[in-house]
């Protein structure tokens, strides 16, 4: 995201620029404190914090009553309109990266799972340690033969600029596998 710096020299009265000064620092910013903690409030928050999103509308709902409240009352419709766009804005942020943030944890888990030790794996599968090797070893060999043949199949180039993708691509397949291996293992 770029960024614009704009500078401008203020050429308003001293009265009009002390009269906005106290608009923003007096009313608006009040006003979007209570914004923010009353969308923090919402019964729905924890929901919107799971999907990772909220509904703007809900803002502006909540701005409406603030509208007449003496704390906040007699600002321009712009500077509700302002604060509304604030706290949409900070709100999607926060939301999107707590989205981003439980799929690392979720992801991390996953990985936590699958890394049990010798011992909790043949506790939880209720099979024996030998027979564990021998299923995954079998896995870890088809999935050898389907990747040469993947790269023998396509020619040098190709195989170069594919490499990395194919090996990402090929690990997560292989964990995948792994996973409802143990999983299947554990249910059978």
């Amino acid at each position: 995201m770029s960024q614009i710096t704009i500078q401008c020299r203020l050429v308003a009265s001293e009265s009009s620029r002390h009269q906005l000064w106290k608009l923003m620092a007096e009313l608006n910013t009040p006003l979007i404190n209570e914004l923010l903690h009353q969308v923090n409030q919402h019964p729905e928050f924890e929901t919107w914090r799971q999907k990772g999103k909220h509904s703007t509308s809900i803002v502006k709902k909540l701005c409406q009553p603030l509208k007449t409240d003496p704390r906040f009352i007699g600002q321009p419709a712009r500077f509700y309109a302002s604060a509304i766009a604030l706290v949409n804005y900070i709100y999607k942020s926060w939301f999107a990266l707590m989205k981003r943030s439980q799929f690392q944890l979720e992801g991390k888990i996953r990985w936590l799972e699958m890394l049990n030790s010798d011992v909790e794996l043949v506790e939880s599968s209720g099979v024996s340690l030998d027979s564990l090797r021998t299923k995954s070893a079998e896995i870890l060999v088809q999935f050898a033969t389907l990747n040469t043949a993947e790269t023998q199949s396509t020619n040098v180039k190709k195989a170069k600029k594919r490499k990395k993708s194919q090996n990402s691509d090929s690990d997560r397949n292989l964990s995948k596998n792994l996973g409802s291996c143990v999983g299947f293992m554990v249910w059978h």
